[in-house]
């Protein structure tokens, strides 16, 4: 029985110990960061630029995002609701030019995560676009910065992004 609580303790003091460091060396990152992807696509930049502006057709095509919601314009700016499983945000075009450009930020502060994606669209010609998505993002607690930055990548919602864009526009 002695054992059994010296190990029990032990335990929690190394999950402790990792948890702390974990929260240390987060804190050291910068809160904000920046991340970009690139991904050419086999369809006209028109054709592209559609697909990303039809917002209520993400959840038939993007996974993990499983409602979207258009809500009043804020001067004259479109702004939806997307969510994602438990999570939810409101994001406001802030940059919007057909068919080059399209900049979403999130419009509320009720998350742990707060920022913007560039979308930029690049025809090439032959009836192929590059699009060049550019997330600056703000982690806000250190915990969940170090494993983004260390465990999950930064640029990794930008890649399920560009990879579900290749399945629906082939490349």
């Amino acid at each position: 029985m002695r054992m059994a609580v010296y190990i029990l303790i032990v335990l929690v003091g190394m999950i402790l110990l990792l948890v702390g460091s974990i929260g240390i060396v987060g804190s050291l990152l910068p809160a904000t960061h920046t991340a970009s992807v690139s991904v050419e696509l086999g369809k006209p930049r028109a054709e592209v630029w559609k697909l990303i502006d039809d917002v209520n057709d993400f959840p038939n095509w993007l996974p993990g995002i499983s409602r979207v919601e258009v809500l009043p314009e804020r001067e004259g700016r479109r702004v939806f609701r997307q969510t994602q499983g438990r999570n939810s945000f409101v994001l406001e075009e802030t940059v919007k030019r057909e068919p080059e450009i399209v900049t979403r930020t999130i419009a509320d502060d009720s998350n742990m995560f707060t920022g913007s994606w560039e979308h930029v669209f690049e025809d090439l010609g032959g009836g192929r676009t590059r699009l060049t998505v550019k997330e600056t993002g703000t982690v806000k607690s250190a915990i969940p910065r170090a494993i983004m930055h260390y465990f999950i990548g930064e640029e990794y919602y930008l890649k399920q992004f560009t990879k579900a864009l290749e399945a629906k526009c082939g490349t």
